[in-house]
């Protein structure tokens, strides 16, 4: 069975969000409220109304984007 999620990217066998990251606004949020230092990925995963793991994979994913940038900066 296939499904999708309104909140992730993708559409996903069985209902699991594997390869799952957030999109656009979410994603943003997600980062400025990580940046913020008040929350932990339980917390915005709760406010975005998504997946903890989404919240993990997307804020991974700019961490490593931010580490390329200073690299080639």
């Amino acid at each position: 069975m296939k499904t999708s999620c309104p909140h992730c990217h993708g559409v996903f066998e069985d209902g699991r969000a594997d390869g799952a990251y957030l999109r656009d606004e979410q994603a943003l949020a997600a980062i400025i409220l990580w940046g913020s230092g008040q929350f932990d990925t339980v917390d915005i995963a709760k406010a975005l109304q998504c997946r903890e793991d989404a919240v993990y994979r997307t804020l991974q994913m700019a961490k490593d984007g931010a580490r390329a940038d200073r690299r080639v900066g």
